[in-house]
């Protein structure tokens, strides 16, 4: 017998009101993901609170990257002002059920962001958490999908324990699964969230990228310069030769 086929719920446009107490959760959760230029889209487990505050506290040791407005103050000026913001950390975030729905019925959604994913039932249905940075730093990613890893590959406390005489190893269940990404405007799957990570800081594809447009412009003005160099060795060479053969001939005049 044939199991009946997932019906991906209708989205429909929201006339009622929310509650001031929604209405804030809403705004805040829509100024995140608008204002996030990395959203890693998570599908958690059987957390508890310990496990909980020790997978934030683990992510809150991974050193970010600094925004580019933190980045372009800190070259301006070399003195810390009392004014000086420092720049947003990662931050995780458990989304309440309903709530993503919600905010792809709104019009305050942002247009950014790519809705062909979110809009599937694996982000719709089921316990959503999201992970947002406040800039793309492909080291930084990386070391926040390997503390995702590892979690994710945890035994959960309430699971039986592990019967070493068992001839068959028990299935390994993903406690934390990441369902997919948005960088930079852009929606990715697992595995091309992973490609991002390996990618090199932006810095040095920058630089990367001025070294092979700077290339040739150094190449030709080396060889105008190696030219310049050849053409006064030959008139320096010219100018010995009449100096020496002009010599003998002043010396005839004066005997």
């Amino acid at each position: 017998m044939a199991s009946p086929a997932l019906q991906i719920p209708k989205l429909v446009a929201r006339t009622r009101a929310l509650p001031a107490r929604k209405t804030l959760l809403f705004n805040q959760t829509s100024l995140l993901l608008q204002s996030s230029p990395v959203v890693l889209f998570l599908r958690p487990g059987d957390f508890s609170a310990q496990e909980w505050r020790n997978l934030r506290a683990a992510i809150a040791n991974i050193p970010s990257a600094p925004s580019p407005s933190s980045a372009s103050s800190a070259a301006s000026s070399s003195t810390p002002s009392a004014f000086d913001t420092p720049s947003p950390a990662l931050k995780l975030t458990v989304l309440r059920p309903g709530l993503l729905p919600a905010l792809l019925r709104s019009s305050a959604f942002p247009s950014s962001m790519p809705t062909s994913h979110i809009s599937t039932a694996s982000h719709l249905s089921g316990p959503l958490a999201v992970l947002t940075a406040p800039a793309l730093h492909p080291p930084t990613l990386s070391a926040i999908l390997n503390i995702l890893t590892t979690f994710s590959l945890s035994p959960s406390p309430n699971a039986p324990p592990v019967d070493p005489k068992a001839k068959v190893a028990p299935i390994v269940v993903e406690r934390l699964e990441l369902l997919s990404s948005v960088v930079e405007a852009r929606a990715f799957s697992p595995v091309e969230t992973k490609h991002v990570g390996t990618l090199p800081p932006l810095d040095i594809l920058r630089s990367q990228i001025v070294g092979l447009l700077s290339s040739p412009a150094s190449r030709i003005v080396g060889v105008i310069g190696e030219r310049a160099r050849t053409v006064g060795r030959t008139v320096e060479g010219f100018k010995l030769g009449l100096e020496a053969s002009a010599a003998p001939s002043d010396a005839k005049v004066e005997a």
